[in-house]
């Protein structure tokens, strides 16, 4: 049996990338995101947030198509993607892939990537899509579906990250240390495809953008 899956569609995701998706067991929209998976004709399964970003013709079709709605408080201490991410966690979904905005204010990309590596989602393989970049959290070991040729990016977040190896990669790393807010790990390829990724302790984003 495959481990339950979730799918996490947040406000201004491309519908494009959100249409070509792989299936998921529970699909959640982020507030706005609901908006997002209607024009993608995705199911949806359950919209949270404090609701003031999706159109009222949009909740309208949810609650005709008796689509469950969590509203929550504007004034509430956590962001729409962490209420979407927590509801996942709670669902026991241990593969959750999130669909995050393309372009938008600085601070929400930041935070929404910040948000991906919290500790509060470790039990779950996480990775998301930006547009075309595509981004995964890295605790203990991970495989990345990437081809050779691809770029590929890695950010400790949090702290240090000891115990780094990497195999696939054209600069590999042996048993180092990334320390959080440097720019080492920027720019690495894939040398062979599906590269592998450890960290003994901390964690890593690791992030693929497209190149010319």
């Amino acid at each position: 049996m495959s481990a339950p899956s979730a799918l996490v569609i947040a406000s201004g995701a491309d519908p494009g990338e959100v249409r070509r998706a792989e299936p998921a067991d529970l699909v959640i929209c982020a507030d706005g995101g609901l908006d997002v998976a209607l024009a993608a004709d995705r199911r949806v399964d359950l919209v949270v947030g404090d609701l003031d970003s999706v159109s009222p013709t949009a909740l309208d079709r949810a609650a005709a198509a008796g689509i469950a709605i969590e509203r929550h408080r504007v004034d509430k201490d956590e962001s729409d993607l962490e209420l979407a991410l927590a509801t996942a966690i709670d669902r026991e979904a241990t593969v959750v892939v999130v669909h995050l905005a393309v372009g938008g204010r600085l601070d929400h990309q930041l935070a929404n990537l910040l948000v991906l590596a919290s500790p509060r989602w470790a039990r779950a393989d996480l990775s998301a899509v930006v547009g075309r970049d595509r981004v995964w959290v890295v605790r203990d070991r991970r495989v990345l579906p990437l081809d050779r040729g691809a770029h590929v990016a890695l950010h400790s977040i949090g702290g240090p990250a000891e115990g780094v190896r990497t195999r696939g990669l054209r600069f590999d790393l042996h048993d180092e240390r990334l320390e959080a807010m440097v720019a080492r790990g920027i720019a690495n390829e894939v040398a062979v495809a599906g590269p592998e990724i450890e960290v003994g302790s901390g964690v890593l984003l690791a992030i693929s953008s497209p190149t010319r």
